[in-house]
């Protein structure tokens, strides 16, 4: 059973979390693995069959990335830059050669020759051919219980307004840090004695979007905790919103509730775990994951337990966390580890990888180059995404990190 109390002092998490702006790695010239990008020209002044070469490498690389294991364990870390600016010139002519004869004619000519000790091969120099990157953004649909118990004090203050805190706070609320960098999306669930009362579930949204904590925070503002929890139909119900959004980004609910679930059809007593373990396994078999926070202790570890494999479709002996906040402090936690660990490990390129030319690309992070074609390294899903997988993934969810690409000259398409 994985339990994850979040309520010891947390450390900041950066506002750059989920940027993961790991942009401007770029294509270096053919041979060169020691800069970021190269531009170089090629001059002739020759009298006979050599060159000299005048070339420039200038290079700039940030990254930025930082995260939180989904486990639970946060970790602070603030962006992370590396620059790398150089200047490599390479302009030696040597004094005139001496007087030989030209094979054809018998005549003499004199020869002007580059140093070989400092000759540059620019055959082939990628001149401003940058490979440039993004991740996908998440759309995350936060659900929260608009149920009566949500008015039972919580520290000093109900659990209604400690989850208006953890999401709108100026400084710590999860929404109010990343609203830039996630699409995030608000609804609120209840209903009035199930069907008895009418429509259910009774949803209130508003549909994830990027700068969108204005509209939240207003759509939380206008309303007050209500009557019953019918989780596995509201579940349901805000599935279709994420599913009609743009397939360029993974989709994300996170339930915060603070209690059992109950029924559409039967709402009370609370017998709806059944009802609301299908839901999260349907929404994953729509490609929408799902994670639990209990606000509070009033839901068994068994139920949060069942919805937390179900939502990610995970099974015992591996079970997938959940989260049971006991006070503000740890639900704070709990959104931003949750926030921090859904940011995706694909990378959008701004041109092609060519066909069968991807062992000529290199990805580092943090300067160590990381394998291709290998479980915990890289691998190219199409000519313009990588992905990294394993512990190269797991990397940059947990680390501040720069990630760069490099690739010869004949290996990228813009």
């Amino acid at each position: 059973m994985t339990r994850i109390d979040p309520g010891s002092a947390r450390p900041r998490v950066a506002a750059a979390a989920l940027s993961a702006a790991l942009l401007l790695p770029s294509v270096v010239g053919c041979g060169d693995s020691t800069e970021i990008s190269a531009t170089g020209t090629a001059s002739s002044s020759e009298t006979d069959t050599d060159a000299t070469t005048d070339g420039t490498a200038t290079g700039t690389a940030t990254g930025t990335a930082t995260s939180t294991d989904p486990s639970g364990t946060e970790t602070d870390r603030d962006a992370g830059t590396t620059m790398g600016p150089g200047t490599a010139p390479t302009d030696a002519t040597e004094p005139t050669g001496p007087t030989a004869t030209d094979p054809t004619d018998g005549t003499a000519s004199t020869t002007t020759d580059t140093d070989t000790d400092t000759e540059t091969d620019t055959e082939g120099v990628c001149a401003d051919a940058d490979v440039t990157f993004e991740p996908t953004v998440p759309y995350v649909a936060i659900l929260v219980d608009q149920s009566g118990s949500m008015t039972t004090n919580f520290s000093g203050q109900s659990r209604w307004e400690a989850v208006y805190d953890a999401l709108f706070d100026p400084v710590d609320g999860v929404v109010a840090q990343y609203e830039s960098q996630v699409n995030f999306g608000l609804a609120l669930y209840t209903s009035f004695d199930g069907f008895d009362g009418g429509e259910c579930p009774v949803i209130t949204e508003v549909a994830p979007a990027l700068d969108n904590g204005a509209a939240m925070q207003a759509l939380y503002d206008a309303n007050v905790p209500e009557d019953e929890t019918p989780t596995g139909e509201s579940i349901d119900a805000i599935v279709p919103t994420l599913l009609a959004l743009p397939d360029d980004g993974p989709k994300i609910i996170v339930v915060a509730t603070d209690g059992e679930p109950d029924t559409c059809e039967q709402p009370n007593p609370q017998n709806g775990q059944a009802v609301a373990v299908a839901a999260a396994a349907a929404a994953y078999g729509q490609d929408v994951r799902v994670y639990i926070i209990s606000v509070g202790n009033d839901v068994s570890d068994q139920h949060l337990q069942d919805m937390a494999n179900a939502g990610v479709g995970a099974m015992p002996p591996d079970d997938a966390p959940f989260w049971k906040a006991n006070n503000p402090m740890g639900l704070s936690d709990a959104f931003n580890t949750i926030i921090n660990g859904v940011r995706d490990c694909k990378l959008a390129l701004n041109g092609e990888v060519a066909d069968g030319k991807e062992d000529k690309c290199a990805v580092t992070i943090n300067d160590q180059k990381i394998p291709y074609n290998d479980p915990n390294g890289w691998q190219l899903n199409t000519p313009s995404e990588i992905e990294l997988v394993g512990d190269a993934c797991d990397s940059i969810q947990e680390g501040e990190v720069a990630v760069d690409i490099i690739c010869a000259c004949d290996a990228f398409i813009e």
